[in-house]
């Protein structure tokens, strides 16, 4: 059974609208990666995260500088 992932638009409005998103799916899908190439991007140092409780989020604001948006 495979999951239903949100669609770039969907994606790109979350971006807009909160602090901090999922590396998965939110920045993968954005960005065309795969669940695996998503976090591994996030551990190189791709994306500014931010550690809460035992979840890591990507910081949206360099994000959007990223994205141009």
């Amino acid at each position: 059974m495979s999951e239903e992932l949100p669609s770039v638009e969907e994606c790109i409005d979350e971006i807009r609208t909160k602090p901090v998103v999922p590396i998965w799916p939110t920045v993968g899908v954005v960005f065309g990666l795969s669940k695996g190439g998503a976090y591994d991007s996030a551990r190189r140092g791709d994306f500014e995260t931010v550690r809460i409780g035992k979840l890591i989020k990507v910081v949206t604001a360099p994000l959007r500088r990223k994205l141009g948006i």
